[in-house]
């Protein structure tokens, strides 16, 4: 996987991020969700780089990357302290002005860099994914059902840490699995690569920390953006599943209306696949995202 990519770990101001870069082309930053690393672009990344140049870390916590002490307030897995190191990630490899695509949990760091970090977002993608604040404020059964998860991993410490570390592979296999059209299979490789990442119980602690985060201060500020008026000004894209992803058990009337309360340019729409668009749908997701990211200046 990433053939013709090269390995970097960045030190930034807080921490080490692990990544791979590749290609030749204005910068794309591509940012992984949970329970997963930045392997899950494994069948999209070479083929963007064919047209840009790709960068994909592993967020702070995840993977490869360092996993920092957790702290009473959550900031050290807030989504904003996660949005800087991944830019000062990006100037640390001379990208001063870049596009963003995240799935999942990184597309909630993706569109908290478009927020605090404006002057260096050209473009915002996101797969899966609306605001945090929409999520909290719109579950329902089906959606409490559907994303257990935000409840138990947001539960404090060390109660979902002890359940998960007795059976990783168990639990992150079933979420995926639960997440995931029906009978879609991950690639071999990528599996394994996220079962030897999970079995970390600093990776366990570290998403579980983000998850908290997710309850509390990520909440918080976008209740401040909102109430501020602050919107995303760059071009926004958002696709979502339309088996199992936003369209399932995320699902929500008027999907792309979420993210015009939030932005004024906004397209996309459903692809025919569960919540792991960039695995189960990658011809798809390169198609569009090569679109969408056509305007972005070298």
């Amino acid at each position: 996987m990433f053939e013709g990519f090269e390995t970097h770990r960045v030190t930034t101001s807080e921490t080490e991020i692990h990544l791979r870069a590749g290609g030749d082309g204005p910068p794309v930053l591509l940012i992984h969700g949970y329970p997963q690393t930045h392997v899950c672009w494994h069948a999209v990344a070479t083929r963007l780089a064919e047209r840009f140049r790709v960068v994909a870390p592993d967020l702070r916590g995840y993977g490869d990357s360092a996993a920092p002490a957790s702290d009473p307030g959550h900031e050290a897995y807030s989504k904003r302290t996660m949005a800087n190191d991944l830019v000062e990630a990006m100037a640390a490899l001379g990208h001063a002005r870049f596009a963003v695509v995240g799935h999942d949990r990184g597309a909630r760091v993706a569109y908290r860099m478009t927020l605090d970090h404006a002057e260096r977002v050209e473009r915002l993608a996101s797969l899966d994914v609306v605001p945090t604040l929409d999520m909290w404020e719109s579950i329902d059964k089906a959606r409490a059902i559907g994303g257990f998860h935000w409840a138990f991993l947001a539960q404090a410490a060390p109660f979902p840490e002890i359940l998960i570390g007795h059976a990783p592979e168990l639990f992150q296999d079933t979420l995926m699995a639960n997440w995931a059209a029906p009978g879609f299979r991950f690639d071999a490789a990528a599996t394994e690569a996220y079962h030897a990442a999970f079995r970390n119980p600093d990776m366990i602690r570290a998403t579980c920390e983000d998850y908290r985060a997710g309850a509390t201060v990520d909440a918080e500020h976008d209740a401040e953006d909102r109430a501020a008026g602050r919107r995303i000004g760059c071009p926004v894209l958002f696709l979502w599943g339309g088996v199992r992803g936003f369209g399932g058990p995320q699902g929500g009337a008027d999907p792309l209306g979420v993210w015009r309360a939030w932005a004024d340019d906004v397209e996309g729409g459903a692809l025919d696949c569960g919540h792991f668009l960039p695995e189960e749908a990658p011809e798809q997701v390169v198609e569009r995202l090569q679109a969408f990211l056509g305007g972005v200046p070298a």
